[in-house]
């Protein structure tokens, strides 16, 4: 606005400069002029100074015009940030809600058996549903932890070496009494190799990936998790080529569930996109897990898809990749 004010200041003056040049030269030249030619030529001379004013102000305003359309371009992007800013908050719970609230109701469930039933209970089984609690707290703290530490400061903020072998054992020993009680059949074949990775997001990508391939298949069925180095022919072609470049390191979580269609495979790596019929599997999800992992591996370097037939009883192969470091 005070641009604009200017602006019509300028032209103000400009219109008021012409109008007392024109007023000057028909009171002032007829005189001083002896013949109509000079004061042909004197009206000429009078009219370029006009137009070089003209000109002039003309430059000028469009110079102020320009000013004040980028400015309301940077206000424009700074209300698109704020409202990002709000949308990206709006988010963050939506995922605390989602992550915390697992564990929570573990602790929930726990606390209420051992209040009813703490007299019938076997010392044993008692000590693991203390156990379960435990977890449960570490479980929720970790999330919390993760979400709410900055997620980067530059591209690659945070990232450090780190066995991706010890990693992937610790988040199983997690869910140990899980996989013992519904009678998992467990395959592993991990060697050391350290990658480029955020310990806490590693961590929470390799949870919501063992936590799914759980809940999405029957107890006693399989799960198989494997590392390799050689790129799998299902890998999304990356659109700069550095993921073929780079040395990575490939973990596919292999379950015998329910499977995904392929038309549905890159859809649930969008935020509250579930199955239909996988919902009654787990009826409390919200359909974030895959969209975090995917977020957080990508600020880390890394990669994640899906490999699936669709059949019931195939399952899914999760695949991800990380930097070799």
């Amino acid at each position: 606005m005070t641009m604009l004010r200017t602006c019509l200041r300028l032209l103000c003056g400009v219109l008021a400069a012409i109008g007392l040049l024109n007023l000057a030269s028909l009171l002032i030249l007829p005189r001083l002029a002896g013949s109509a030619s000079a004061i042909i030529y004197s009206s000429l001379i009078l009219a370029t100074a006009q137009i070089f004013i003209v000109g002039c102000a003309f430059f000028k305003i469009s110079d102020e015009v320009r000013h004040i359309e980028q400015e309301h371009r940077q206000l424009r992007q700074q209300k698109e940030r704020l409202s990002e800013d709000q949308k990206n908050r709006d988010q963050l719970l939506l995922i605390l809600n989602h992550e915390v609230r697992t564990p929570l109701a573990a602790i929930k469930g726990y606390a209420e058996l051992l209040r009813c039933y703490h007299e019938q209970i076997p010392r044993e089984l008692y000590d693991q549903y203390l156990q379960q609690i435990n977890h449960a707290c570490d479980e929720a703290t970790f999330v919390l932890d993760s979400i709410i530490l900055p997620q980067r400061a530059t591209e690659q903020a945070g990232v450090e070496c780190l066995d991706l072998k010890e990693a992937m054992l610790s988040v199983l020993s997690s869910f140990a009494p899980r996989l013992q009680f519904e009678n998992r059949r467990l395959e592993l074949e991990l060697s050391k190799c350290d990658v480029l990775a955020r310990p806490l997001q590693l961590r929470q990508v390799l949870r919501n990936l063992v936590n799914n391939a759980l809940t999405y298949s029957s107890p006693g069925s399989r799960l198989r998790i494997t590392f390799s180095e050689s790129r799998p022919g299902s890998a999304p072609l990356a659109a700069d080529g550095t993921a073929e470049k780079e040395r990575r390191i490939y973990l596919a979580i292999q379950d015998e569930g329910i499977g995904i269609p392929r038309e549905d495979q890159q859809r649930l790596f969008q935020p509250f996109q579930r199955l239909e019929r996988a919902q009654h599997l787990a009826p409390q999800g919200k359909g974030l897990g895959l969209y975090l992992s995917k977020r957080l591996l990508e600020e880390m370097g890394g990669e994640i898809w899906l490999e699936s037939e669709g059949l019931p009883g195939k399952g899914t192969c999760v695949w991800l990749s990380l930097r070799q470091a």
